[in-house]
């Protein structure tokens, strides 16, 4: 008996009629399955042309080919809905699988015609265009689809011309799109502290924040690919746009409160004291706030001379160790005939006099003018006071003075050999930091060159801007990073860092 088969069943039975929707159900669930079977054997080639298509960017590069596809495909699902004839279908399909695949060798083509347009586009891309600056996004991808319709229709002058329109757009996308992610925070924040009209309580703070957002932006258009300070200036901007708006809700509740500017006061040198107590330090407000703040450097420096002391001291312990556990070794071989003077031995002996010949020099140099560290297999003459002219590579005249020093202290290393290493603070060209900081080693080199060489080789090298040892967010910091490193090899050491 066929299952599908039934008796006409009682209308006015509940029962009945779920009975007959299972057995509708069931009978036309193999037909259903069927059907998704046949349309995935009828569209698999085509679909998969259509993908490959879409990977090679044909609907934007060969959109007239890639429509003749994606019509035909849309054609042959009509057809496939209306139970229209098979070959019909598979027409439409065939039409789609070649259409696709022409679409792909126009495209092909087109990144090579268009590969300046193209280029421009990713930068845009991955900057954030489509987002960021979506206008303008959207007109370059109509022009450059545009021209690759030209150049599908035989019309390359008309093509190339299209393109670079959409690259200069694309490249006003990108710009605007850079400029939105780096500026977009602090824009927002002063655009906030101009509607509570902070300018009218902290106008200095206000003023600044604009001023810091403008030279960003300027450094921004100048270069978009170095945004390095531009990203300092912006961050900087943002930071003192929000201080305006903390300042101007402060002072706005001192003057509604009516509360005595003393309180104020009050309160400021108590979170002072706060961190003074935390470092051990007594202070005073009777000399007003630069005075405190001085001493809280001091104790600042302070703390990290003794850790860097510490840690000096914790090295040599471990060398000390060391060359005994040589020297112990080296006693038990003699008494059994062998030599009891070993190599080790006399590396101990040469870490010794270098690690005396440090203790020595870093007498020479205040805490200020510099500090001198040992770095693995070398000395470092670490200073922060040999000074240059303004902008400039020309020792000055102050500068003599510690270079004198400098030489008395490379003589405490006989036979080693010199690296003078220049080091710049980040800001404006890399390139151009680069060569201040090649031409200030340089010039350190040749003043310690002009007298009877303290070392067997003076060599001079610049490192731009790529060796901080300080938070650039801080002036301190900055002029930390702008230094002079004088590297010296003491003999048997290899010459490399």
């Amino acid at each position: 008996m066929n299952p599908c088969a039934f008796r006409p069943l009682r209308s006015d039975s509940r029962g009945s009629r779920v009975l007959l929707c299972l057995m509708i159900a069931a009978c036309s669930a193999p037909a259903a399955h069927a059907q998704s079977d046949l349309h995935t054997h009828l569209f698999a080639a085509a679909s998969a042309a259509m993908t490959r298509a879409r990977l090679a960017n044909a609907d934007l590069l060969a959109p007239l080919t890639f429509e003749t596809g994606t019509t035909a495909y849309a054609n042959a699902e009509d057809l496939y809905d209306r139970h229209r004839p098979v070959d019909a279908i598979k027409e439409q399909l065939q039409e789609a699988t070649s259409s696709f695949a022409r679409a792909i060798d126009a495209a092909t083509y087109a990144q090579t015609q268009f590969a300046s347009a193209l280029k421009a586009r990713s930068d845009a891309m991955g900057a954030g265009a489509p987002r960021a600056s979506a206008q303008l996004w959207v007109q370059a991808e109509a022009l450059l689809r545009s021209a690759a319709a030209s150049m599908e229709n035989d019309r390359p002058g008309e093509a190339r011309t299209g393109a670079g329109e959409a690259q200069g757009i694309y490249r006003s996308a990108e710009l605007d799109a850079i400029r939105e992610t780096l500026l977009g925070p602090a824009r927002e924040l002063l655009a906030r502290a101009e509607e509570m009209h902070v300018a009218s309580t902290a106008p200095q703070t206000f003023e600044r924040a604009g001023q810091l957002l403008d030279l960003a932006d300027a450094l921004v258009r100048q270069n978009r690919y170095d945004l390095t300070e531009a990203q300092r200036l912006a961050s900087e901007a943002k930071y003192e746009a929000a201080h305006a708006i903390y300042l101007h809700r402060t002072l706005t509740e001192i003057e509604e409160r009516k509360l005595p500017i003393e309180n104020a006061l009050l309160l400021s040198e108590g979170a002072i004291a706060r961190i003074a107590a935390t470092l051990n330090t007594h202070i005073g407000f009777d000399g007003g706030y630069d005075p405190v703040v001085e001493e809280i450097n001091a104790a600042i420096r302070s703390r990290d001379t003794v850790r860097a002391a510490l840690a000096d001291s914790i090295r040599r312990l471990r060398e000390e160790n060391a060359a005994l556990r040589v020297r112990l070794a080296s006693a038990q071989l003699g008494a059994t005939g062998a030599p009891a003077r070993t190599d080790e031995d006399r590396e101990a002996e040469l870490r010794q006099r270098v690690n005396n010949a440090i203790a020595r020099a870093a007498r020479f140099f205040s805490q200020r003018e510099g500090r001198v560290l040992r770095e693995g297999n070398t000395v470092v003459l670490r200073l922060y006071a040999i000074e240059f002219t303004p902008d400039g590579d020309s020792l000055a005249p102050g500068a003599t003075e510690v270079l004198a020093r400098v030489d008395k202290a490379i003589r405490l290393f006989p036979d080693c050999h010199v690296k003078v290493e220049g080091h710049t603070e980040p800001g404006g060209s890399e390139t151009a930091n680069q060569k201040m900081s090649e031409a200030r080693a340089a010039a350190v080199g040749d003043y310690l060159r002009a007298f009877p060489p303290p070392a067997k080789l003076i060599e001079s090298e610049g490192w731009g801007s790529s060796s901080p040892i300080a938070d650039n967010a801080t002036a301190e910091g900055r002029a930390r990073n702008r230094r002079i490193d004088i590297v010296i090899f003491p003999e048997g050491a290899a010459v490399h860092r």
